[in-house]
């Protein structure tokens, strides 16, 4: 049986090389997180944004806090699976403007339930894509074995384990934000 699925927009960082929040920043009429938190509630049971203990949230928003002592978007992967072990989890990067709804219902038809993740393959990058990934309740077990052993990246689990990946309908889904020169061009 499929575990019911929240959306969790990964937010925590720090946005450092940009020099201003990404999550407010606008692409679609309203704050991008305001517009990924619009997409996923059409396909999620509840939409969260994942944030670090410092970051300063908008009331009206449920919110996963990292609990862990690293940092990586593992941290807000792992955070949500702990808060709700029997959810399965939509993390979306909050720097991929490109993410729609058509994106995340091709995701959703290919979900396989039995295997810890179901993400989409980057052709660019030539492997997993580990922030846009649906992360089942049985990742959270395996995601604590490796940060014991001290891997702390999504990436590498995605690499690392039995997982279903698929194609993108487009590999432009995968543009992400970091620099101020890359905002406007979008």
């Amino acid at each position: 049986m499929e575990a019911v699925l929240n959306g969790l927009i990964l937010s925590g960082g720090y946005s450092s090389r940009m020099g201003r929040d990404k999550a407010l920043l606008e692409y679609h009429g309203m704050p991008q997180r305001e517009y990924l938190r619009r997409v996923l509630a059409a396909c999620c049971a509840e939409v969260f944004l994942s944030c670090r203990p410092d970051q300063v949230v908008d009331a009206g928003w449920k919110v996963v806090v990292d609990v862990f002592d690293f940092r990586t978007p593992l941290n807000g992967i792992m955070s949500a699976l702990q808060l709700h072990p029997d959810r399965a989890w939509l993390a979306v990067a909050v720097d991929m403007p490109r993410v729609d709804e058509a994106v995340l219902l091709q995701l959703l038809g290919a979900r396989d339930p039995e295997k810890i993740a179901t993400c989409f393959y980057n052709p660019v990058r030539r492997m997993p894509e580990p922030l846009l990934t649906i992360w089942e309740p049985a990742a959270l077990p395996v995601l604590q074995r490796y940060v014991a052993q001290g891997t702390v990246g999504p990436q590498y689990v995605l690499n690392n384990e039995i997982i279903q990946a698929i194609q993108p309908l487009d590999a432009d889904i995968f543009l992400n934000v970091n620099y101020p020169t890359d905002w406007p061009s979008l």
